[in-house]
């Protein structure tokens, strides 16, 4: 695959989060660019309620060891404003693209609830970076219904 700017790897994550959500059924806004801390606005049908989703989007995620597999996990640079970003509406889409050279397969989702990233990270670290251990996965992976159970009440 040759280089990619990150801009079009960002914007391929939010159109596939996005793409999932209206392909379930609810109405879905990309905001405009340079919007700080949301890239996504999700309603219901009806109007009653709403979750912002910041989406973070890797094109190789997967952090593995062969020797110490316990370390195996995901990861996603979040930045320092992911300290402040939390509210029981706000949610993660982290997005593995795991693009490479031979072909591209589906995205990988992990939803993860704003008030988790920012009490995972410390102040003061030189990078934010959010990680999902191996043993968590079920815990993330393709939980939509965090988003929709939101939505539905």
């Amino acid at each position: 695959m040759p280089d990619r700017p990150t801009a079009l790897t960002g914007a391929a994550g939010e159109h596939f989060v996005a793409y999932k959500l209206s392909a379930m059924g609810y109405p879905v806004a990309l905001t405009r660019g340079g919007s700080p801390t949301v890239d996504l606005m999700v309603g219901d049908l009806q109007g009653r309620s709403a979750v912002s989703i910041q989406v973070k989007t890797s094109n190789w995620a997967w952090r593995g060891y062969k020797l110490k597999t316990e370390k195996n996990h995901w990861e996603w640079d979040v930045g320092k404003k992911a300290l402040k970003l939390r509210g029981n509406s706000i949610f993660y889409a982290f997005v593995d693209l795991k693009w490479d050279d031979d072909d591209l397969p589906l995205p990988d989702v992990f939803i993860v609830p704003s008030v988790t990233v920012a009490d995972f990270l410390g102040p003061g670290w030189s990078r934010y970076m959010f990680q999902i251990m191996a043993d968590s996965k079920p815990k993330y992976f393709e939980r939509w219904d965090r988003i929709t159970k939101r939505l539905d009440g």
